[in-house]
């Protein structure tokens, strides 16, 4: 296998080391010239992938060298997608297409974490596994490459067995991949060295087989892979093998898989090819002058990364890497009359610009990484020399100057700002390097202050002079503004994720044992990993940008309330409108008429109709709500506490900034989550009574004879429903909202017999009827003591209970009752006509409106007559 000298930080390289064991900085490997580079075709008119035979080869002297040059052996081959193009265009004129794709299936069977890391460790593990791949005397053409790597690595040649074991099933699974499951040429069922094939590999899974020896298994497998590696469309041999069908852009996608392993990403890509490209160019003679101009637009690529990546390892590979390349190419240049003649002329243009891009991007970004360290090195020298002028120098020019020291750290002071504002101007995030500089900035200011003011006490002014040329760095200024950016920037992320999830929430009982959005949980997560990492910033600010941070966490759980509550409607959404006022009937049979119902049934609140259809407020789905609510309200008491032990442990903070409550406690999110709890109780008890159970309530309940469509139906109904509720709300919950469910059956019941419509009437003696019905209604919430308590009923039960005797009170008391109250309310307008007193849908015994509903509904002669003769009120609509 050939190996390429790179400049990794998989081999620990320092900023000296540009390559390990014997490179200096400006040189690169060179071997003899070669006639051939490596390279590879793309399939012309749907033709696959083959290789073609080549003229020159690389020698083992070539590999030999190369190798000895460097510990560590780079994997090579892979590229980028969008060079693949560039490079394959500029190679149509090259014969040998062959070698670079064997090198890149190599890599993808090689390629394992345990193999490279064998490779990683031993040099000469990497020179003899290329020896024995070229040592039996054939073109690389007519080889299949994991058939190979079978017939030369036994057991021995690894650390343990387990991981010779793996490496053989990767080297079968790759002969099955290739030869069977997506050949070059299409198998058939029948075909005999297949069958064979595939006996042989599941053997071969089940037990081991010895590899590495000249044995009869492995002459099996020989014979039985080239017969099917060789085959052509005509059913002859052919000299070389197209074992699968692979395109050069599907293998990369298989190969960028492995970058996971390798701790790769693109950036690194980039780099790495972009050296693979150089390297091979002076390993091969410097005369394939295609992979130099390769190389120069793959360091565009890698100007681009430059400019954004900010990690460090990253900039230290850069920085050898680029170093290596700048030097080789500084070499020739530098002799430029010597180095290029009439023939080698053309790459003079390609070396100049990788010199010039090298340069550069050393110049422009390695230079940040520089003046980081410089600048941490700085403080320290600026201190340093501010201490020895102090102690050593000062003393003796004082006899020419009285405040000699004060002059000098005033000149280190502002030599040190100049340098330190061009690096707050460069900070674009908060990174602990960044703050750690800051701070020691910080230090050295107040060191440089103090020596200045001690040296100048017996001055006229104190030193204030001394002081004035000293401008403040406002070191605590610059990191508070890159926390307030930080806190901004998180809180900022957390609101996106709030709606975006919350979009998707489908708020599903089943999702866990909590009975709450798994959303939820998630948010409180985050909320904490945002607390834990702000005290974790290595900074002197905690209490004092503390508040700033709880205001942001306090709005977006706010916001997750009101995104959680939204859309589930209210209690008005559910009640139905009220029908016009009407008198009874009287000395007819009261018929009841399906159509009448129909038209009755439709007098509902619009707002209904949206929620029909919407799964995600079902009921349980509301219960799941609700619980989600009371999560995070109690979370939000464990965080506040949470928060007063990480202040405890903060290094700058102090007594009195966890003593108090101000700027540690959500001050929003509680309060809405009460709210929001109690809107949601009331949306599901009301959405129960008077939408879900609107066919045994508002449709049916005392429609025509009283007596025999009373309560019961309803009851069964609403008894399921609480079973349902008390199965999936939080029990701290419980109470709450089945006292809604209570009070919204008692506001239906009432409803029913007030607002019911022409369908309804009720004489004296219905009256007991329906206080048995509604003892029934309280009895069910009552459970024989098991329900809610004795106290909670009779306050939601109390207009009811004053209300019902108006049903059994006479006609002509009814009327007198309604005529005083209406004068009482209305005054002397009202002796000429009685108005119609409007509908406040408070019912009460005393509340003119109440009575007269009751007179509209009462089966009577006398009731019906006096509410002709003062409204003129229909009897139907």
């Amino acid at each position: 296998m050939e190996s390429l000298a790179m400049p990794s930080q998989v081999g620990q390289v320092t900023r000296g080391d540009a390559f390990v064991n014997g490179l200096q900085t400006a040189d690169v490997v060179e071997s003899a010239p070669s006639s051939q580079c490596v390279g590879a075709k793309k399939r012309k008119s749907g033709s696959v992938n083959r290789f073609k035979n080549g003229q020159g080869s690389y020698t083992m002297d070539d590999a030999q060298n190369a190798i000895a040059t460097c510990s560590v052996a780079e994997p090579r081959g892979v590229r980028s997608p969008d060079f693949l193009g560039k490079i394959m265009n500029c190679k149509s004129q090259l014969e040998d297409s062959r070698k670079l794709a064997s090198n890149i299936a190599t890599l993808s069977i090689a390629i394992s974490p345990d193999y490279l890391r064998h490779c990683l460790c031993d040099a000469h593990a990497c020179n003899q596994h290329y020896l024995r791949l070229t040592s039996v005397g054939r073109r690389i053409e007519s080889m299949v490459l994991p058939l190979e790597l079978l017939q030369q690595f036994k057991a021995s040649d690894f650390t343990d067995q387990e991981e010779y074991q793996a490496w053989q099933k990767r080297n079968l699974k790759m002969l099955e991949a290739g030869l069977l499951l997506h050949p070059h040429m299409p198998l058939d069922k029948v075909n005999t060295a297949a069958q064979r094939l595939r006996q042989i590999i599941q053997s071969a899974l089940e037990r081991p087989m010895e590899t590495g020896r000249n044995n009869e298994s492995m002459q099996v497998l020989r014979t039985t892979v080239m017969a099917l590696a060789s085959r052509s469309s005509d059913g002859s041999l052919l000299e070389f093998c197209h074992w699968a069908d692979d395109e050069v852009d599907e293998l990369m996608e298989l190969i960028k898989k492995t970058w996971g392993i390798l701790g790769l990403n693109q950036m690194l890509h980039n780099l790495c090819f972009t050296w693979v490209l150089f390297n091979r160019y002076v390993a091969t003679g410097q005369v394939e002058n295609d992979l130099l101009q390769a190389a120069d637009n793959q360091l565009a690529e890698v100007a681009k990364d430059a400019k954004v990546m900010k990690d460090p390892v990253y900039s230290k590979i850069l920085s050898s890497t680029l170093t290596a390349m700048l030097g080789w190419a500084e070499k020739r240049l530098l002799a430029y009359h010597e180095t290029f003649d009439s023939e080698k002329i053309d790459s003079m243009q390609s070396i100049v610009s990788i010199g010039v891009s090298a340069a550069k991007i050393l110049v422009e970004d390695i230079s940040n990484e520089y003046r980081r360290r410089r600048k941490n090195e700085t403080d320290v020298d600026v201190g340093d020399l501010a201490m020895k002028e102090n102690d050593i120098f000062s003393p003796i020019l004082k006899r020419w100057h009285p405040f000699a020291a004060g002059v000098a750290v005033a000149t280190l002071h502002t030599c040190y700002g100049n340098e330190l504002k061009q690096f707050i101007a460069g900070i674009t995030e908060l990174t602990p390097d960044a703050v750690q500089i800051l701070r020691a900035a910080d230090k050295l200011e107040k060191d440089l202050v103090n020596i200045a003011v001690e040296d100048s006490v017996d001055s006229d002014d104190g030193g204030k002079a001394i002081i004035r040329e000293m401008p403040p760095y406002e070191a605590e200024g610059a990191i508070a503004n890159m926390i307030k950016v930080w806190i901004k920037t998180r809180i900022e992320r957390l609101k996106e994720w709030v709606e975006r999830t919350l979009q998707q929430e489908v708020w599903n009982p089943q999702a866990n044992q909590e009975g709450c959005a798994p959303s939820a949980i998630e948010v409180l997560r985050l909320v904490d990993e945002t607390l834990d990492a702000y005290f974790q910033l290595p900074i002197p600010l905690h209490p004092a940008l503390l508040p700033d941070l709880m205001t942001g966490l306090d709005k977006c759980l706010q916001f997750y309330v009101t995104k959680a509550k939204s859309g589930c409607g209210s209690r008005n959404t559910y009640i139905p409108t009220m029908p016009a006022l009407t008198r009874c009937t009287v000395g007819t049979k009261f018929q009841w008429k399906k159509k009448e119902k129909a038209v009755n049934s439709q007098r509902r609140n619009p707002q209904v109709a949206t929620m029909n259809g919407d799964s995600s407020f079902g009921v349980p789905q509301a219960c799941v709500r609700i619980n989600t609510l009371h999560k995070i309200r109690m979370e939000l008491e464990v965080l506040e506490k949470r928060i007063i032990t990480l202040l405890r442990n903060s290094e700058s903070a102090q007594v009195e900034d966890f003593s108090n409550g101000l700027g540690k406690k959500f001050d929003l999110t509680p309060a809405a989550c009460v709210e929001a709890i109690q809107q949601l109780c009331e949306a599901v008890a009301y959405k129960i009574v008077f939408h879900d159970l609107s066919h045994a309530l508002w449709d049916s309940l005392y429609v025509g004879e009283p007596s025999s469509s009373r309560i019961e139906p309803f009851l069964q109904d609403l008894e399921q429903n609480l079973t349902v509720i008390s199965d999936n709300i939080h029990e701290r919950v419980r109470i709450r909202i089945i006292a809604d469910i209570m009070r919204a059956s008692f506001d239906g019941f009432l409803f029913v017999l007030l607002a019911g419509g022409p369908l309804r009437a009720f004489s004296r003696q219905d009256s007991q009827i329906i206080e048995d019905d509604f003892k029934s209604l309280k009895d069910l919430f009552w459970a024989n003591g098991d329900g809610l308590p004795d106290d909670v009923i009779g306050k939601f039960s109390s207009t009811a209970r004053d209300v019902l005797p108006l049903f059994r009170t006479d006609t002509e008391s009814l009327i007198e009752r309604f005529r005083r109250l209406t004068l009482e309310t209305y005054g002397s307008s009202a002796k000429s006509r009685l108005p119609l007193p409007p509908t406040s849908g408070q019912w009460n015994p005393t509340e003119p409106n109440t009575l007269l509903r009751v007179l509209c509904y009462r089966h009577d002669e006398a009731a019906s007559k006096f509410l002709k003769k003062t409204y003129n009120l229909p009897k139907k609509l």
